[in-house]
């Protein structure tokens, strides 16, 4: 089975859907960033990434990636972005799946006309999530580098679970695996956003 097609069968085609959270029930959202400058911000917020990470792959040796990345129809329109993820591991050379979509967002609207969202899937070696969370959590805060231009999604797809840093103030984790989540939940409870705490609380505060 190939990468699109296991990710649309174990997350019900809501994947990429914007915001994760609220688009696919009974999730988790962690707060990442906290006070000080932006290089500690971003920092705290690596850190507290990975431990989350760290947990939900475990000893995984592989973990897959899909990158999406804003271009028009072709993907050669995004070429120097997929040059910077290729310099920090995230566009391998081979062995990796390329689709592209029209969002519904930009029916009727002419700007948009020729524009796509390209989605490239792959695994790579468990070490590289030190450099997907790097470039995904770099994307708003200016100075921080490598800061490649797209959304990174990471999979566990043999655990059904997926995770969205979606930039340096948070990230969703989502899926099946209700027992994983709760130990999530357990685990890293002073993690999770305050703002959507009591949407968390009503899920997993109800499991044993």
């Amino acid at each position: 089975m190939s990468i699109r097609l296991e990710i649309e069968g174990k997350f019900d085609g809501k994947a990429f859907k914007r915001p994760l959270f609220y688009s696919f029930e009974g999730g988790l959202r962690f707060e990442l960033a906290e006070g000080g400058t932006h290089l500690n911000q971003f920092l705290t917020a690596h850190r507290k990434a990975m431990e989350v990470c760290g947990h939900i792959f475990g000893d995984c040796e592989d973990i897959t990636v899909c990158v999406k990345v804003y271009g028009e129809k072709s993907l050669v329109s995004s070429v120097s972005v997929l040059r910077s993820l290729r310099e920090v591991g995230l566009f391998p050379k081979s062995n990796k799946e390329h689709w592209s979509e029209f969002d519904d967002e930009w029916v009727d609207d002419e700007d948009f006309a020729n524009s796509r969202w390209h989605y490239i899937a792959f695994e790579v070696p468990l070490e590289c999530l030190v450099n997907a969370l790097w470039c995904a959590l770099a994307t708003d805060l200016g100075g921080i580098e490598p800061s490649p231009s797209a959304n990174i999604y990471l999979f566990n797809l043999e655990k059904s679970v997926m995770i969205f840093p979606y930039d340096d103030r948070g990230m969703d984790v989502v899926g099946k695996n209700k027992l994983l989540l709760q130990g999530l939940y357990n685990q890293f409870g002073n993690y999770l956003l305050d703002y959507d705490r009591e949407a968390m609380d009503a899920v997993f505060k109800k499991l044993p």
